[in-house]
């Protein structure tokens, strides 16, 4: 076995990271999916030939391409080949709505869009409205889209092979990456991801949470979410452990992939560790499969219980890198299940108040953590960025404590965001998606503790005086401009005005605490 590098080694790009394990570990198994399996020196060969079919059509360095595909091998050779080139990254989710997805287009100027089925017809026929826009390549399944030039992803991936690159200039903080995060305000906010991030995280999580090379790492997640386009790859690329890679979650088939598959290891949301519990008695139990490490935001000790799988915690953003705070290697909850761990190596966590003058152990304050990585800043927000991004502290918006051993812990929320299933979900975006509506008056959205979802959508509406809107219709018509899974679960109709402080404005604080989930209209119960 090849001797792995330590976290502690100068790494300057991604791009290197990848080509030591291609050079170090060429025959060494990188990725399997459905069946098949690619040794480095092959995804190698098939990332060159892509980063040349690329270049060949005008993607160079600080160029900018939005990428729409599943997990497939495919996005994966992409994603790589655009780090060859010194492009940026632009992933996007492939179930997006046409106004999200115009909106990432528009605000990222992304000159490329790659795109597999998972964008849908529908929304490839917007793309042309976009002047940046130059070529959409797209694979085989996908029809032409109309007013913008077109190339087939298939003659793309069969250019040949291009050397290693040499690009001057290209540094740890050269942007490579744009991650789309609601965060707390109404449109979404372009996370500007420099080279460095993706050379740092797999070291780091690898020493945090003692995953080797040894270890099969499961990927579920879409690769536009932080945790798959920096984390799975960078641990593979690191340490030269295996992905199996998924195009999506299944609880129906988790065990029976684990178990066939050899996977050790992933990061699943809490969400996915409950629907697991909801299965039946034909699950293993502890021993009998060798799944044996699992990272997520929460310690559930009956996940723990049940299967015998140690349960890793973190604490950790967009912003941020994908560095993060987690718990140590066998932690066995007993602190509780608001511990999120120590920082990284390379990396400090605080807590500050209000004036951002850093407080001491065991007082309660924002949560801050800084490292070399950080994002480089929010595009086309300087003001945003200047609240978040502070000394090279990125300012989180949750509350915290750490206590005289250096252990954090998380308390809750300054900021309006509803965490569902691991996603942010902005509640100013849902509210202004709700007051769109002609009878509506006003809304406020917030978050409902779920034991599946950790948290669901709800919305008390005001409506006009003799309105006729039901719940279900009022859900309906925040579907071109929402997501299904930012959709109001819950949504409280009134005519009689919000409650509201002396200020004037509403009195959110009332309002959640007199909203009874099982007294309004659930969308899951219509």
């Amino acid at each position: 076995m090849a001797d792995v590098r330590s976290p502690t080694d100068s790494i300057e790009t991604g791009r290197d990271q990848w080509r030591w394990r291609v050079d170090a570990t060429p025959d060494r198994e990188f990725m399997r999916f459905e069946g098949m399996s690619w040794s480095f020196a092959e995804f190698d060969e098939i990332r060159r030939k892509v980063a040349a079919g690329l270049a060949a059509i005008g993607v160079g360095v600080g160029t900018r391409v939005a990428v729409g595909m599943t997990n497939r091998p495919e996005a994966i050779a992409v994603q790589l080949a655009i780090q060859e080139l010194g492009a940026v990254l632009v992933p996007l989710l492939p179930d997006l709505t046409a106004h999200e997805l115009g909106f990432r287009l528009g605000h990222s100027a992304s000159e490329f869009l790659v795109v597999d089925g998972g964008i849908t017809r529908d929304l490839l026929d917007a793309v042309a409205d976009y002047p940046d826009l130059r070529t959409v390549v797209r694979t085989a399944e996908v029809e032409p889209v109309v007013g913008v030039a077109d190339v087939v992803y298939d003659r793309v991936a069969d250019a040949d092979a291009v050397a290693p690159l040499d690009l001057p200039g290209l540094d740890a903080r050269s942007l490579a990456m744009i991650l789309y995060t609601s965060g707390s305000t109404g449109d979404p906010k372009g996370v500007m991801i420099g080279t460095g991030a993706f050379a740092t995280v797999g070291p780091a999580f690898a020493d945090q949470f003692g995953i080797g090379p040894e270890d099969n790492f499961y990927a579920p997640l879409p690769f536009a979410h932080a945790v798959g386009a920096l984390t799975a790859l960078g641990l593979s690329t690191h340490l030269g452990c295996v992905m199996t890679l998924a195009d999506r979650f299944s609880p129906s088939t988790f065990w029976t992939d684990f178990v066939g598959g050899g996977i050790t290891t992933s990061i699943l949301f809490p969400t996915h560790l409950n629907l697991l519990l909801e299965t039946g008695d034909g699950a293993p139990g502890p021993g009998e499969h060798p799944f044996r490490l699992v990272i997520t935001h929460a310690y559930l000790r009956r996940f723990r219980e049940r299967f015998g799988v140690d349960i890793a915690t973190v604490w950790g953003m967009t912003e941020t890198g994908a560095i993060c705070t987690g718990s140590e290697p066998g932690y066995d909850g007993r602190l509780g299940e608001n511990y999120i761990g120590t920082p990284m190596p390379g990396a400090e966590v605080g807590i500050f108040d209000e004036n951002f003058e850093m407080l001491g152990p065991g007082e309660e304050g924002e949560l801050c953590l800084r490292h070399p990585n950080v994002m480089l800043g929010y595009l086309d927000l300087p003001d945003e960025t200047a609240r978040t991004l502070v000394d090279g502290w990125i300012r989180s918006g949750d509350r915290g404590v750490i206590d005289e051993e250096g252990r954090a812990f998380f308390v809750g929320r300054f900021k309006n965001v509803i965490k569902r299933s691991g996603e942010n979900i902005s509640a100013e975006e849902v509210e202004t998606a709700l007051d769109r509506h002609a009878d509506v008056v006003e809304s406020v959205v917030f978050g409902v503790a779920d034991p599946v979802r950790a948290e669901e959508v709800a919305a008390v509406v005001v409506v006009r005086s003799g309105s006729q809107v039901d719940a279900a219709e009022l859900r309906s018509s925040t579907a071109e401009t929402l997501v299904r899974w930012k959709q109001p679960r819950y949504i409280d109709l009134r005519t009689d005005p919000l409650p509201r402080l002396a200020n004037g404005k509403v009195d959110r604080v009332g309002v959640v605490g007199d909203f009874d989930p099982g007294s309004v209209w659930d969308a899951q119960a219509d």
